[in-house]
């Protein structure tokens, strides 16, 4: 994936621009497919997951910071974005196998963990179909 491409370039679908009678997340989604995919941060990502916006790249890219520090705060609580990734409809997961094996592999590291707060995650883990 060319990381220099923005993700409005990089998914298949096209949206309207938005105009005065748009809402702000509609207006912060677009603003968000306009940058360049390498500068979507962790907050973005949590955002663009969350509404199943470019998964081909947004998930791929989440999955990435997940994958290094999965209950990690970006956006409003600890393991926010993997719980993001947790959501994602799981045709998405069944037609990427490669990301469905590492979410895999991710989890399975999770329920290793002792008790604690994230275990939330681990409960919701379990509902996840790799």
């Amino acid at each position: 994936m060319d990381r220099d491409r923005t993700l409005a370039h990089l998914s298949d679908d096209d949206w309207l621009r938005p105009d005065q009678s748009s809402t702000q997340l509609y207006r912060d989604l677009c603003a968000l497919r306009d940058l360049p995919v390498r500068e979507l941060t962790p907050t973005s990502l949590h955002l663009l997951v969350t509404h199943q916006v470019g998964l081909d790249v947004t998930a791929l890219l989440a999955l990435e910071h997940v994958e290094s520090d999965p209950l990690r705060s970006f956006a409003l609580y600890p393991g926010d974005l993997l719980a993001a990734l947790l959501r994602v409809d799981h045709s998405f997961w069944t037609d990427h196998p490669a990301l469905l094996a590492r979410m895999s592999v991710l989890l399975d590291r999770l329920r290793t963990l002792p008790e604690g707060d994230w275990q939330l995650l681990v409960n919701a883990a379990e509902q996840f179909p790799g």
